[in-house]
């Protein structure tokens, strides 16, 4: 039902509205009735659509109206992660022929997530992997019966796939021992590595492979004699790399004492960077790839993997180098675990003492081995 036009002191023609008899009342606008007439169709299409899309969706559609929901309060790197794991499991056809997003999400049951789940477990996804995927899709129907456009979540309390692989801190995130590292930059200087300077400043501070691409001189504060960590490398909303305007969390902007072995390596980075950009430098960023472009992981992966096979080490990612730091830091400094929490910028002290746990089990080990008792 509408409510007769009224004109406006500004003389505007003004018109109200109600949907499907729906209490919400709706307002447009025009300078002429056929203006007026327009903007109402208009109105009511958006309304109509909006009211299928948000009563009667499919998953893939109720998705996009999650996401619109979430974008001013999630960064948009993690809506980008998220909605790749999110269109992973919309994609999968099941067995009737029907991909899982296309299916209304009212029809969706707690077999066909569980169904679509072994599927991809059979096309060689990992369970970590999947346990993430699905958790985020928890996420979602949870989120649909807030909205009530569901009754239940057809997936509450579904047990996460039991781990079958050793964990990535286990692998290629871990720690390496002196004489690795050792070969390590031994190998990296006889072949010149054009990331000598980025993999020797994440091992003598632990910065995130992010925070580093994302530093600038600006934030070598030599008088006050700290590095200020404020920003990281993030991706836009299509997958584009650019500088954060914060950090990955609250507790990842720190301070790290700038040591005398850190400010030779800066310097070293300043030379490099006058040789091939110029002597204007202050606003970019110190380390960048060897193509000048905002540093990224893969590439530094890539260099580490030639360097371990010159050196004849198990490969690693350069995660590993942050893990290094943090484990000859507790070997040497234990009691000041705290400290070693604030420098590597962990939100939970909880992290920081796992590892502490870690590597005195590994101290204590080497310890009662060392110890020989003689009983004749």
């Amino acid at each position: 039902m509408a409510k007769q036009k009224k004109r406006r002191k500004d003389g505007l023609l003004k018109k109200s509205f109600r949907v499907d008899g729906s209490s919400k009342r709706y307002y447009v606008y025009g300078r002429t009735a056929e203006e007026l007439r327009q903007a109402e169709n208009k109105k009511r299409d958006e309304i109509e659509n909006g009211l299928r899309v948000l009563y009667n969706p499919t998953l893939s559609e109720y998705y996009a109206h999650f996401i619109q929901e979430r974008e001013k309060a999630v960064k948009e790197t993690t809506l980008r992660v998220q909605e790749i794991e999110f269109n992973l499991i919309a994609g999968v056809e099941l067995s009737d022929g029907v991909k899982v997003g296309d299916m209304p999400i009212k029809n969706i049951s707690r077999r066909h997530v569980t169904d679509a789940r072994s599927i991809l477990y059979k096309q060689g996804k990992t369970p970590q992997h999947l346990n993430i995927c699905f958790k985020h899709l928890n996420h979602v129907f949870n989120y649909a019966v807030s909205e009530d456009v569901i009754n239940k979540n057809p997936i509450a309390r579904l047990p996460e796939l039991k781990r079958e692989t050793e964990t990535i801190n286990e692998t290629k995130h871990r720690a390496l021992s002196q004489e690795e590292t050792i070969k390590f930059f031994k190998a990296a200087r006889e072949l010149k590595s054009f990331y000598l300077n980025d993999f020797l400043f994440m091992i003598n501070c632990g910065v995130r492979v992010g925070e580093l691409g994302a530093l600038t001189i600006k934030d070598i504060d030599t008088k006050s004699g700290y590095i200020h960590i404020k920003r990281t490398i993030t991706r836009d909303a299509v997958g584009g790399y650019m500088v954060g305007s914060d950090t990955k969390t609250r507790s990842s902007k720190r301070d790290i004492p700038l040591t005398a072995e850190l400010y030779k390596i800066v310097c070293e980075q300043q030379e490099l960077n006058k040789m091939l950009y110029g002597l204007n430098i202050n606003d970019i960023t110190l380390f960048k790839t060897s193509e000048g472009e905002l540093l990224r992981e893969y590439s530094l992966n890539n260099e580490i993997k030639r360097i371990c096979a010159a050196a004849g080490i198990d490969n690693f990612t350069c995660h590993a180098f942050r893990n290094t730091f943090a484990t000859r830091f507790i070997e040497q400094r234990p009691q000041d675990y705290k400290i070693l929490s604030e420098i590597l910028g962990h939100k939970d002290i909880s992290i920081t003492l796992n590892l502490y746990t870690h590597v005195m089990a590994e101290q204590k080990e080497n310890s009662m081995n060392a110890i020989q008792i003689k009983t004749s």
